[in-house]
């Protein structure tokens, strides 16, 4: 009876400490391999950086393209004593610019043979100003002002996806750090009533045990397996999530065993709730600017088809210097000449009026202002929700706090209740039913002083989530003058 004595004590100094031929992992480099290999982040990163080079080739509109061109003309006409005959050539730069002006600035020359021969020779430039259509509601740079909001959801979605894969990893990282701790108890409580069982045979054989006595070691025993064998179920399940969730090759090749091992003694601090917090939410939570970004699109586009439907209205303009002659040889001379060549300055206007106000266009900008409002309900219900949210959840992680001291109390007294109980066993005053109960007493405490302590940090890590503050708190971000700036290499390209 003395080394059963030993056994018994062992659920007082349970081991969280890994075994020397696993693979230990942390949760900061389990961070690590989730950034690196974790496929929902990397398709996310590259859908918004696709849209980041989308947002930046709408700049090519304003591009300028130079223009050239070279036609020629014949025309015979029976009986015709010449053949009438053009030629063209042109070289020339044409754009536009972000107030709507068109731009048409170059050099053309004509031919013409008629009845007579006609050369002309012409550079200067053409301008075209809308004042309605093209112009009001900023319709020149309405292209980069979408793409620059459909960039932005796109990061704030990117962000979104990042901070929930981190949430998913580290409850994840958890939940395995419980059913490791789960199998560790039940093995203890296996190999405790496997030695009961052992020590009854010896005292049956003795006379000092009914055979009832060793009938019910038995049976505990095999309820202790069974409950062993459910644990190291649950084991197989988190660990497989778990590696799923990191998709780390190295680990898949890698034939030692995985066990993760959390630092308990590293309590974080529970977030402020205050007026400020509640403030700085709207500033760098990724729902809530994603949404925000959402309805800025929405606007950019209905006031494109505003635009649309307004009547057009053009100033034209050109001014240049011109030289005509019946030869090509003394036209470019009369263009080379100050005093020959003449200048010209033209202008005038172009209408183009819908004749049913833009009928199409009135029903888009319609449908726009109701997927306006509809973004913004959304936008005030995501507020009141992540407000609302965080206070909830701020309770309850400091109810968890104060559920692990009352558990570790519980547990505490199980373990001095056992000894006690161990003691009167060895004076004959007590038998196994009770050890047994007592034992089973202590298991259920621990595993409820294990899962409050996985609960509390399951939540505080929800409440940083809802909070905004997931990404910085694992140093992925920064807040600058209310910018978010990601971590570098989280913006580069693989």
């Amino acid at each position: 009876m003395k080394y059963l004595s030993l056994i018994l004590l062992l659920p007082f100094f349970v081991s969280a400490q890994p075994a020397a031929d696993s693979t230990l992992l942390s949760l900061d480099s389990a961070l690590i391999l989730l950034i690196k290999n974790n496929p929902d982040i990397q398709e996310a990163k590259y859908q918004w950086l696709s849209k980041s080079a989308i947002a930046a080739s709408a700049y090519g509109s304003f591009e300028p393209k130079l223009v050239g061109r070279a036609h020629r003309e014949r025309a015979d006409r029976p009986g015709a004593l010449f053949t009438e005959a053009k030629d063209e050539y042109k070289l020339a730069v044409q754009g536009s610019l972000p107030t709507g002006t068109q731009y048409d600035v170059g050099f053309n020359q004509l031919t013409y043979k008629h009845s007579d021969y006609i050369s002309e020779l012409y550079f200067g430039g053409e301008l075209k100003q809308p004042l309605l259509k093209g112009f009001m509601y900023f319709a020149p740079t309405n292209e980069i002002r979408q793409a620059r909001a459909e960039k932005e959801v796109y990061f704030q979605n990117f962000r979104k996806k990042l901070t929930e894969i981190i949430e998913q990893l580290e409850t994840t990282y958890w939940d395995f750090y419980y059913y490791l701790q789960i199998l560790n108890f039940e093995n203890e409580s296996v190999e405790i009533a496997k030695t009961i069982t052992q020590d009854a045979e010896k005292r049956l054989m003795q006379g000092k045990m009914s055979p009832l006595d060793l009938q019910k070691a038995k049976a505990e025993l095999a309820v202790r397996l069974s409950r062993q064998l459910e644990a190291l179920g649950n084991v197989r399940y988190k660990h497989s999530e778990f590696m799923l969730l990191l998709a780390s090759p190295e680990l898949l090749n890698d034939p030692r065993p995985l066990t993760v091992h959390p630092n308990l003694n590293e309590i974080p601090d529970i977030p402020a709730d205050s007026l400020l917090m509640i403030d700085s939410l709207k500033k760098i939570h990724p729902e809530f600017l994603g949404q925000k970004s959402e309805i800025e699109k929405r606007r950019h586009n209905r006031d494109l088809y505003k635009s649309e439907r307004l009547p057009t209205l053009n100033l034209i303009g050109s001014y240049g210097i011109r030289a005509r002659d019946n030869s090509a040889h003394d036209a470019v001379l009369k263009f080379r000449s100050e005093k020959r060549r003449s200048k010209v300055l033209a202008g005038g206007i172009e209408i183009e009026i819908p004749l049913f106000t833009g009928y199409r266009e009135k029903y888009i900008v319609k449908a726009e202002e109701m997927n306006i409002r509809a973004a913004q309900v959304r936008l005030n219900l995501t507020s009141h929700k992540l407000t609302e949210d965080s206070f909830l959840l701020r309770k309850r992680v400091m109810e968890l706090s104060e559920q692990m001291v009352f558990e570790k109390t519980a547990v505490e007294f199980h373990k001095k209740e056992l000894e006690e109980e161990y003691k009167k066993l060895l004076a004959g005053k007590s038998n196994l039913h009770i050890i047994f109960d007592k034992e089973d007493d202590l298991r259920e405490a621990q595993k409820k002083e294990i899962e409050q302590i996985r609960l509390y940090h399951i939540c505080l890590i929800q409440l940083q989530k809802v909070q905004g503050t997931l990404l910085i708190k694992n140093k992925l971000e920064i807040l600058k003058d209310d910018t978010i700036y990601l971590r570098e290499d989280l913006q580069w390209i693989d």
